[in-house]
């Protein structure tokens, strides 16, 4: 379920919490941890993959599972971040797989596979956070649907979002933050879909030297006419064993019905 764990689950995101919460929490603990800052450079690239599973019944009438290999490739200069994902998926169980959510709609339940939607996101860090003050740092980014829309990987139509992340330092090893988000999602014929706001408060805190545990919520408003939203609560860990490589675990546990039952994910990053 495109964001999501040093820090930010995100968003990415994804039913599919999936691909966007690792690297997004990653991100986020590289631009603020005052561990990671010292160590990062201030440019490269950081390569991911993050192989999960996500099962539940996301509100319809049957158990639906989902496994996700999504690959995510990153860019830093200084405040400026640039990311693109394209996960390869496999979903088990009638619906349309549609951002962090299962759009209820009749269809085969076999196994379908294939390239899920690309997500390209850009975000600038304005300032860093100072005693009470946050950091902020805008972002907006796009879905290109590059996953079938008859197989039901993706709705097959774009979707734009813009956003405000706000994260504090409480201390050196505490990080509170919030990210809110508009997204304006695109339209499919008889199935009432709607715009959503996106929503991912959390808080990471560093364990010891180079680990980092994370407490994160992440959902949306629902996307579809007579469903409820879509959250999700996230355990994550991260470690960086060195200034080249990066692992994290996570599980998830959905708080509403519409949301994925489970998850879990194992990621491994690799900065350049």
């Amino acid at each position: 379920m495109t964001t999501g764990a040093g820090v930010r689950a995100k968003g990415r995101g994804r039913g599919r919490g999936r691909g966007v919460l690792l690297p997004a929490l990653a991100a986020l603990a590289t631009a603020q941890w005052p561990v990671l800052v010292h160590a990062a450079s201030p440019a490269g690239f950081t390569i991911g993959l993050e192989p999960s599973y996500f099962t539940g019944r996301f509100g319809t009438r049957h158990t639906i599972h989902i496994y996700d290999l999504p690959l995510s490739i990153t860019y830093r200069h200084r405040n400026l971040r640039l990311r693109v994902e394209l996960p390869y998926i496999a979903v088990t169980g009638a619906g349309i797989v549609a951002g962090q959510s299962i759009i209820a709609s009749t269809g085969s339940g076999a196994v379908r596979s294939g390239p899920g939607d690309m997500w390209l996101k850009a975000e600038y860090r304005l300032d860093r956070a100072r005693g009470v003050r946050p950091s902020f740092e805008p972002y907006v980014k796009v879905k290109v649907p590059v996953a079938s829309y008859a197989k039901g990987l993706g709705t097959g139509r774009f979707d734009e979002e813009a956003g405000l992340r706000m994260v504090w330092r409480a201390g050196t090893r505490v990080f509170p933050y919030l990210q809110l988000g508009y997204r304006i999602v695109g339209r499919l014929p008889a199935l009432h879909l709607q715009n959503v706001v996106t929503f991912e408060p959390g808080v990471a805190v560093a364990v010891a030297p180079r680990q980092f545990l994370s407490v994160i919520v992440i959902g949306h408003t629902p996307i579809q006419k007579r469903r409820t939203a879509v959250a999700s609560a996230i355990l994550a860990y991260n470690l960086r064993m060195n200034f080249r490589w990066e692992l994290q675990v996570y599980a998830t546990r959905g708080l509403t019905s519409q949301s994925a039952a489970f998850g879990a994910g194992f990621g491994v990053m690799a900065h350049f």
